[in-house]
C-alpha cells in the first residue's frame, strides 16, 4: 500500500514547453486534486489506486489552469506587495488604497482608504515590514469582530458550543479546530468576499460535530449553507489572490 509517498512524474506540456509535475499519492485520499504552490512547484494529489499515467493525464486537462498560475506567482515573486501609498488591498473584497504618512505606529481604515503611519526612522525594508505587520494585526483584531456574529449563529444552528474564534495568518490551511473547542480562521481569508469568511466559519463549527469529512459532515454544511459549493469555486479559482 501506498502513502504519502511522493515521485517527478513525468511533465505535462502548455505551448511546447514541458512543465515538470509531482504526483503525490495516499491511500486516504478519494479524488485527485491540483496545487501549484507560491514557487511554482506543481503537486498531483491522488489516491494510492491511480496509475501514474492517469495522474498525468489529470493534469494534462488542467493544464492551462496550471500555466496560469505559475504565471500568476512568478509575477508576483518578481513584483511583490511593498504597502507604498496608492496601493491598493482588499479588505473583505472590497478594495482599498493605502494611504502612508510619516509618524507613531498607526494603522486603520476609514472610509475607503487604509491609512498607515510609519516612523521615519526605520529603513524602507523595515517599513515595509512593519507595514505589513500591522495590517496583518488591524486586519485580524477587525476580523474577530466581523466574524463572531457568524460562530454564534452558526453553533447555534449545528448544536454546538459557541467556540472560542482565532485568526491566524497561514500558508496553507483555510481553518482547524484546537482540542479545547476552539477554532482558527486564516487571515488571508478576511481578503476574500465576506461570504468566503463565513463559509469557513461553517467549515470548522460543523467539524466540531463532526471531524471527519464523510456524508454526515457534507450534509450538515450543506443544511447550513445550502450554496457552499459555489463558495468552494470561488475559493479554487481566486484563493491564489488573497495574500498580505
Amino acid at each position: 500500500m501506498r502513502d504519502n509517498v511522493s515521485h517527478m512524474g513525468p511533465a505535462v506540456v502548455w505551448n511546447g514547453e514541458d512543465i515538470p509535475i509531482k504526483v503525490i499519492y495516499s491511500n486516504r485520499r478519494r479524488s485527485w486534486a491540483i496545487e501549484v504552490t507560491t514557487e511554482g512547484d506543481v503537486l498531483v494529489r491522488v489516491p494510492s489506486a491511480i496509475p501514474e499515467k492517469r495522474a498525468v493525464e489529470i493534469a494534462q486537462s488542467r493544464v492551462e489552469w496550471i500555466a496560469k498560475q505559475q504565471s500568476v506567482f512568478q509575477k508576483r515573486r518578481a513584483d511583490p506587495r511593498s504597502y507604498a501609498d496608492g496601493e491598493q488591498i482588499l479588505f473583505f473584497g472590497e478594495s482599498l488604497t493605502i494611504r502612508r504618512t510619516i509618524g507613531p505606529s498607526r494603522a486603520e481604515i476609514s472610509e475607503g482608504t487604509l491609512h498607515l503611519s510609519i516612523p521615519d526612522s526605520f529603513s524602507s525594508d523595515d517599513s515595509e515590514k512593519l507595514a505589513r505587520d500591522m495590517i496583518t494585526l488591524l486586519y485580524q483584531r477587525l476580523g474577530t469582530v466581523v466574524l463572531d456574529p457568524y460562530v454564534k449563529k452558526y453553533s447555534e444552528l449545528a448544536g454546538v458550543n459557541k467556540p472560542q474564534l482565532r485568526m491566524k495568518l497561514q500558508k496553507k490551511k483555510w481553518g482547524c479546530c484546537t482540542p479545547k473547542n476552539g477554532i482558527i480562521i486564516n487571515a488571508r481569508v478576511l481578503l476574500a468576499p465576506k461570504i468566503v469568511a463565513e463559509y469557513l466559519v461553517v467549515h470548522e463549527i460543523v467539524h466540531l460535530r463532526f471531524p471527519h469529512h464523510q456524508k454526515n459532515y457534507w450534509d450538515e454544511v450543506g443544511r447550513l449553507m445550502p450554496d457552499y459549493k459555489n463558495v468552494e469555486k470561488l475559493m479554487k479559482k481566486d484563493g491564489w489572490m488573497w495574500e498580505f
